[in-house]
């Protein structure tokens, strides 16, 4: 859901405002609006409440003090640390105090840096005005996040708006009915001058002003582009506030800076209001106060809001409360993940380890080749060599194939009748396929065995007369004695 950001600004017996909706990513202007005070009213906070009426309630409000209250310098600094400018900054404007500095709201911002030089614009103001201010607005209901001030907002507006074209000085005057505010930005953007002079070019009336009237101004403006002259140079007139729509105070203030005027809506600021372009004629104060509160880039605008007087409040959408235990909560994440992966790292260097180690004890057997599953492969290789020793009577107690064909031969007398064809000698026992003389001579090879004490059940499976009419057939099976019990 988006915020509604409102910035308020009060000129003289007027309250005019600028609203905008902001997303993560977006940023739409929504209008301005303009309230004055009624004669019956005692200040401003009822035309305050009306125009918050007319805008929607804020999730973040800006507003700025009145120009006239506050004292601005620009100070050039042999330093940019940004801690040290927080200690500095107050003492340097000591000098162009007329209080004490603790009785004053310094507020300072970076215009720009050169090396280890920085350029800043420094502001005060009485605290006694910023109760006032603050006073007012909570009279209204409002608690503003920032509050800054007009004039350099501005500033920062047409430094953005140059729509691309050829980099030109600006002299922005914006003229009101009792102030009037001079910002000089040189060619690259950065403002040079930020001054108020106490005297409008507005009568109550709405007409021009005398000459007489018109004077302090006048000499402010002049003496600014005497100063500036050569940052000023080709440089253009651009005439903001209620007075721009007044052709005799654009005529005086084009010939007291022989400079040529131009419009302010020539300066395109659809790209960052989301493609409105707004009145920054007559309200381009209160849009300017916008571009603190952009999602990208957004500008640093001065803030009197320090101190005793700094913002406590809550602002909707505003997730600046769960940084912190979102940082923490990510770093115990990445903790768990961590902890959970140097496991997973361990483990896996033991199974290489232990891979390693089964496949240097397996190498004599499986030689140097490196297999898939090489315990499955050594299984196989002890089982292969174990049946070759049982056939050659190694690896084995008793009933190995040669103590088998011993004991055999050891039973049957020599020059016996029979005739043995083939002999399989199992881990069971003796398989003998042969010829003999005789039934009764397959009797007595059959008795020999048993005879020998070497076997247990021997039995005659097969007896016939042969092809040779002489000759006897037989097939005979003799189980060990310790077959059954399965021990080989």
């Amino acid at each position: 859901m988006p915020q509604r950001i409102i910035a308020v600004e009060i000129a003289g017996e007027r309250v005019r405002a600028a609203a905008a909706n902001r997303t993560w990513n977006t940023f739409e202007f929504v209008g301005v609006f303009e309230a004055q005070k009624r004669p019956d009213e005692a200040d401003l906070a009822p035309a305050l409440k009306r125009v918050i009426e007319k805008s929607g309630h804020p999730d973040i409000l800006i507003s700025a003090l009145p120009s006239e209250a506050v004292t601005k310098r620009i100070l050039e600094l042999p330093f940019a640390d940004s801690r040290r400018l927080h200690q500095v900054v107050p003492f340097a404007l000591e000098e162009h105090l007329p209080f004490p500095v603790d009785g004053a709201v310094v507020a300072f911002t970076r215009l720009g840096s050169e090396g280890d030089r920085a350029l800043v614009l420094a502001a005060f103001a009485r605290k006694e005005e910023l109760q006032n201010h603050l006073g007012l607005l909570t009279r209204a209901g409002l608690d503003p996040k920032t509050v800054t001030l007009a004039p350099y907002a501005l500033a920062a507006l047409f430094a953005r708006g140059r729509n691309g074209t050829r980099p030109t000085p600006h002299l922005v005057v914006e003229v009101e009915q009792n102030s009037t505010s001079i910002v000089l930005l040189d060619k690259d953007g950065i403002p040079r001058v930020v001054r108020t002079v106490c005297g409008g070019l507005i009568n109550a009336d709405g007409a021009a002003p005398s000459p007489a009237q018109a004077t302090p101004v006048v000499n402010a403006l002049r003496q600014t582009i005497l100063a500036h002259a050569a940052e000023l140079e080709n440089g253009d007139l651009i005439i903001t506030g209620p007075g721009a729509a007044m052709p005799k105070v654009k005529a005086l203030l084009a010939e007291a800076s022989a400079l040529l005027p131009r419009e302010a809506r020539e300066f395109d600021c659809s790209a960052i209001f989301g493609g409105a372009q707004p009145d920054i004629t007559r309200f381009g104060s209160a849009i300017a106060m916008l571009l603190g509160e952009l999602p990208s880039k957004p500008v640093d605008l001065l803030n009197f809001r320090q101190a005793g007087f700094a913002f406590h409040g809550r602002t909707r959408g505003d997730l600046t409360p769960f940084y912190t235990p979102a940082i923490l909560a990510a770093c115990v994440v990445v903790l768990i993940l961590l902890n959970f992966a140097s496991g997973i790292i361990g483990k896996l260097h033991r199974l290489n380890v232990l891979n390693s180690e089964i496949a240097s004890i397996a190498a004599p057997v499986l030689g140097e080749s490196n297999p898939a599953d090489p315990m499955r492969e050594l299984r196989s290789g002890i089982a292969a060599m174990n049946k070759r020793l049982r056939l050659i009577g190694g690896n084995v107690a008793r009933n190995s194939p040669l103590e088998t064909l011993r004991a055999v031969s050891d039973s049957i007398p020599a020059r016996f009748p029979v005739q043995m064809e083939d002999v399989q000698i199992d881990a069971s026992g003796l398989r003998v396929t042969g010829l003999a003389d005789s039934f009764t001579a397959v009797d007595e090879v059959k008795h020999a065995l048993d005879e020998s004490g070497n076997f247990g059940a021997i039995e005659v499976t097969h007896a016939r007369a042969g092809s040779d009419a002489s000759k006897v057939e037989f097939r005979m099976s003799a189980d060990f004695k310790d077959s059954a019990s399965g021990v080989n």
